[in-house]
């Protein structure tokens, strides 16, 4: 009898190990505050225009607005239940259309994510600011931010919203959200202020990316949780240090900075999430520190591919030199819009956003210089 005991006990300690994993695991997976089958995304990457005189093109290669549609679908969201409007096929009737159309589709208690990047503008008066779709010109009125509050008040039956905007004066978005019902959770989250244009670097989509992604790096507080706030505050950090530029944020219901929406694993180093200087092809380059391994740190340059990522030693790495902008909340108080930033110039192997042989001064739209 005592050998049966013990051989029972010994089985249950080598289950147990296998029992709490598959705990952790079911805890975890309940944990995440949305849920892909009652999630709309809506996506609209506009990178070239029928009227390129009025808005030059973005590079085409390894579009980030692609990457966060195609996170989405790997998450499980059902295809009926995202739109990603690309380029050409993004015109503003179509835009508007098919955003109305899915609105109308939605049911109590879903969930809206809704996501822009190109050129923004703004009218005459400057009372409206526009997202550039494929064929807006001075005749054809882009996607108003004012269009798709009323929009979604008007046809939306879900509870939470989700808005981000990577362009410029894509601040305006968060003013309207304001005008939203009160009925529904908001959160918004874009690349600038409301008066200030916008770095033709994915840097904003990138942090939306890894928050999403559950990068170990973007989780502030190490509990194995991304939650909203934490993406809005990597976002800021990041648009600070790397472009000197300004993001805006605002939530209001149960959509709270406390929403979790991604689980991260543990970090392998407290170093992880820095933003640093690296000296790299001899020069100095505004980086952030993804992963740590055998006194190494792998480092990801702003406003370049993840494939020129590299493993730096530490000798490698310096302080920034302009950390407070990233932290200083009293030097935002004093100054309403940054400076321009003053980034260094890439190497020829290291494709940037914006690289076309110009300058970084985009383009002139209906309403004057914008990008």
């Amino acid at each position: 009898m005592t050998r049966q005991i013990r051989k029972r006990s010994f089985y249950l300690w080598l289950l147990l190990p296998l029992v709490v994993l598959l705990t952790a695991s079911t805890s975890f997976a309940a944990e995440r505050d949305w849920q892909p089958q009652r999630t709309w995304v809506f996506i609209v990457g506009t990178l070239k225009w029928q009227h390129s005189e009025m808005f030059p093109s973005f590079p085409q290669t390894n579009r980030r607005d692609a990457q966060l549609a195609d996170l989405f679908r790997r998450q499980g969201v059902p295809a009926e239940q995202m739109v990603y409007l690309q380029d050409e096929r993004a015109t503003t009737r179509r835009v508007r259309n098919e955003f109305s159309e899915m609105l109308s589709r939605t049911k109590d208690g879903d969930f809206l994510f809704v996501y822009f990047t190109g050129h923004g503008y703004k009218s005459d008066d400057e009372r409206q600011t526009f997202f550039a779709t494929y064929n807006a010109s001075d005749k054809v009125p882009g996607w108003s931010t004012e269009s798709i509050i009323s929009d979604i008040n008007q046809s939306f039956r879900g509870s939470r919203v989700w808005l981000t905007a990577d362009c410029c004066y894509s601040g305006s978005l968060v003013k309207d959200a304001q005008r939203l019902n009160n009925r529904v959770s908001y959160a918004c989250l874009t690349s600038s202020l409301a008066s200030q244009t916008s770095t033709e670097n994915w840097t904003f989509t990138e942090a939306l990316l890894a928050g999403l992604r559950g990068r170990a790096y973007e989780d502030l507080n190490g509990d194995g949780e991304i939650t909203l706030g934490e993406i809005a505050e990597n976002t800021r950090q990041d648009m600070a240090f790397a472009e000197d530029q300004r993001s805006s944020f605002a939530t209001r219901g149960t959509l709270s900075t406390d929403t979790i929406l991604a689980l991260a694993a543990r970090k392998s180093s407290d170093e992880l999430g820095r933003r640093v200087e690296v000296r790299s092809e001899g020069d100095w380059y505004k980086a952030l520190i993804t992963d740590a391994r055998s006194g190494k740190f792998r480092v990801h340059y702003y406003g370049f591919e993840i494939s020129d990522d590299e493993w730096v030693l530490p000798r490698q790495i310096r302080e920034s030199r302009i950390r407070a902008r990233a932290r200083g909340e009293a030097e935002w108080a004093r100054q309403e819009e940054p400076a321009n930033a003053q980034r260094p110039a890439g190497q020829v192997n290291r494709i940037r956003r914006n690289t076309n042989g110009g300058s970084n001064d985009w383009s002139r739209t209906p309403s004057g210089w914008n990008h």
